[in-house]
């Protein structure tokens, strides 16, 4: 069988077909689709193809619309169309969202990005509906990518729920010539949208295998279904749409239903805990019998292999660069051991890598097929990561009597560069620290004139604009080899996925509902989070407090939950919706970000704290800019629709 290279993009050829596409030229029709397991299982394929590239900067606002990840100043919303959920300027609206997912729309705005989610959903059900009549299917195959087509459908759903909350429910195949009244029917509540994608997932966990072999990778198996499933579950428990009637007490339907419910309960987080104890049961099986991923490693948390490095800090930098990049001693590198879904579109990791790779020189000029080094953790993601002791800044004995800002002489930065833990130091490049790229190790230079610093001008976008750059994404040996002029001649990118579900969520979602539930955590909490801490060479959770005098309690303790959760899951596309479901994204995302003195061309005048330059003004909304807009074309279509509050 010829082997699939695929994530959640699973067959990228197909990936934007028609629904016809599939079948042979000449004789367009259903009968042809499933008239054998191979045209069938292309229809499978094109299916996964529907799912929105939630890696792609322009094309969602995940990676970018967060408060961890910021890109250019100088690029439009057309390019960024983060920014029109943050800014003033082109603003999202019913009649300009850059993020159409609820239907064919024309008339949107330049540089806008269209998933017609609802047709994947339907060609779902299409395939249910008629994959038992392939003459030669096998009962395997029937069973398996049954259960296939049901985990699309809830992850379909899934998709819109998170980003538009309540949605119209697709619970059966409707024939295109469905008379309007079976079809224009009004938006479910949550809590109906969160009971029937569950039991979707529910249907595909049961039918899914533990795992696809070497030559299949990638698709959904069990452990997908109910990692989603638990992700879906810890969402309904969270602030936002759990008894949140300061937002939503007037969000309702044209009957008067309340799209929200109105109460809170606490049962959620009961709920949400134990899909997640599921989900991690499934794993932990999984990797005890032997279950193995696509390149023969066992599934569960990623380890680097690299014998050389014994040092237990530097192991834990190399363990967590290990999970996004690899070793980075190879020109090809595919991590999915922890991966439970995936993205592997070379277009779209380029175009990503290209993002975050540092220039090499000052006076480098816009190419498009050079890395830029315009996508950047901001200051406030830097400093959310602990010290080396897992603790943060304030609270550990070894730092909080040191100013975070001072300028250590010595190592030509600031002390909050000296005295963090592993992870930083494998995500963020920051001035006269170690960067892993162009084939080696390099020290960044980021003031003013120098090899990584300010050009001089804001209307060069490729450059960094609060002197900070992404490592985590980018491998070791990714090279940019400049002319003799010193300017840009040729990129290498190397080749790996980028993850939509880790297992690394699952002990952390597990953590947050066990707190939630009662005000503590169990013996278990406490374990998932040290399973997270041990493999980035982090004390336990209990030894890193023991040194501040003990484990904290209430909100306190909540932060800190919180927290373990952001910095494993900074610049992954995570934050942009936990700050959404813990309903403090306007804190987040209404104040301008900080930079470093971008201008300063010596340390004294770099290292100073100041608002970063914006070429717009920040108007996040509350409760408006928490969903995205439903385009005011579907609201005509089906007069059953309200619009999202704000709008």
């Amino acid at each position: 069988m010829k082997k699939i290279a695929l994530a959640l993009a699973l067959l990228l050829a197909t990936a934007s077909c028609d629904f016809l596409d599939v079948v042979p030229e000449g004789s367009p029709t259903q009968e042809d689709i499933y008239k054998t397991q191979a045209q069938a299982e292309k229809m499978l394929f094109m299916i996964y193809g529907k799912c929105p590239d939630l890696f792609h900067a322009q094309a969602m606002p995940d990676l970018s619309g967060g408060d961890d990840l910021i890109s250019s100043y100088y690029g439009s919303v057309r390019y960024f169309s983060w920014k029109s959920l943050v800014y003033a300027t082109s603003q999202e609206s019913p009649t300009n969202t850059y993020f159409n997912m609820w239907g064919t729309t024309t008339g949107l705005p330049t540089g806008y990005y269209s998933y017609n989610i609802y047709e994947g959903i339907r060609y779902a059900y299409n395939f249910l509906n008629n994959i038992g009549s392939v003459p030669d299917i096998t009962e395997a195959n029937l069973r398996i990518w049954s259960g296939e087509a049901h985990f699309l459908i809830a992850h379909l759903h899934q998709i819109l729920l998170e980003y538009y909350g309540p949605i119209v429910l697709a619970r059966e195949e409707i024939d295109l010539n469905a008379p309007a009244s079976s079809v224009n029917v009004p938006r479910s509540t949550y809590d109906e949208c969160v009971n029937f994608i569950e039991e979707e997932f529910r249907k595909a966990a049961e039918m899914l295998p533990d795992y696809w072999g070497p030559i299949q990778y990638g698709r959904a198996i069990r452990a997908t279904a109910l990692a989603y499933r638990a992700r879906l579950l810890l969402y309904a428990a969270s602030p936002l749409v759990n008894g949140n009637s300061e937002f939503y007490a007037d969000f309702v339907n044209k009957d008067g239903t309340h799209l929200i419910n109105q109460t809170y309960d606490a049962e959620k987080w009961k709920r949400a805990m134990d899909a997640a104890k599921e989900a991690i049961d499934c794993v932990e099986a999984s990797e005890a019998t032997g279950a193995y991923t696509m390149d023969g490693r066992k599934l569960g948390l990623s380890v680097s292999k690299s014998s050389s490095v014994t040092d237990p800090f530097e192991l834990g930098r190399a363990n967590y660069t290990y999970v996004f990049t690899g070793d980075g001693n190879s020109t090809q590198f595919m991590n999915q051991n922890e991966y439970l879904m995936s993205l592997n579109k070379s277009a779209s990791i380029t175009y990503t890598q290209r993002q975050f790779g540092c220039h090499l020189a000052s006076n480098y000029t816009k190419v498009s097929g050079a890395y830029r080094g315009y996508s950047c953790p901001t200051v406030e993601a830097v400093q959310m990561y602990y010290t080396k002791n897992g603790l943060p800044w304030e609270d550990d004995p070894e730092t909080k009597d040191i100013d975070p800002l001072a300028y250590n002489e010595a190592a030509g930065t600031v002390e909050m560069h000296l005295h963090k833990e592993p992870r930083f130091y494998a995500s963020v490049g920051y001035d006269r620290g170690t960067y892993r790229f162009n084939g080696g190790k390099m020290t960044i230079k980021a003031h003013k004139g120098e090899p990584q610093g300010f050009t001089g001008s804001y209307d060069n976008e490729y450059q960094s604009y609060n002197g900070y750059f992404c490592q985590k994404w980018v491998n070791e040996q990714s090279k940019m080899t400049l002319n003799s002029s010193g300017n840009y001649a040729v990129s290498t990118y190397m080749s790996y996925v980028y993850p939509y579900m880790r297992i690394a969520e699952l002990y952390l979602s597990y953590a947050e509902a066990d707190f939630e539930y009662d005000g503590t955590l169990s013996d278990y909490g406490y374990e998932c989070l040290n399973k997270i801490r041990s493999r980035c060479g982090l004390p336990t959770f209990q030894e890193s407090w023991s040194r501040a005098g003990g484990i904290p309690s209430g909100d306190k303790l909540r932060d800190i939950i919180r927290r373990e959760r952001s910095i494993e899951f900074l610049m992954e596309g995570r934050r942009f919706h936990d700050i959404r479901r813990w309903k403090i994204a306007e804190k987040c995302l209404r104040p301008i970000p900080k930079a470093w003195n971008i201008e300063g061309d010596t340390p004294e005048k770099f290292y100073k704290l100041v608002d970063m330059k914006e070429n717009d003004t920040r108007i996040f909304t509350t409760p408006k800019h928490y969903w995205l807009a439903i385009p005011n074309s579907q609201l005509n279509i089906n007069g059953q629709l309200v619009q999202n509050p704000g709008y």
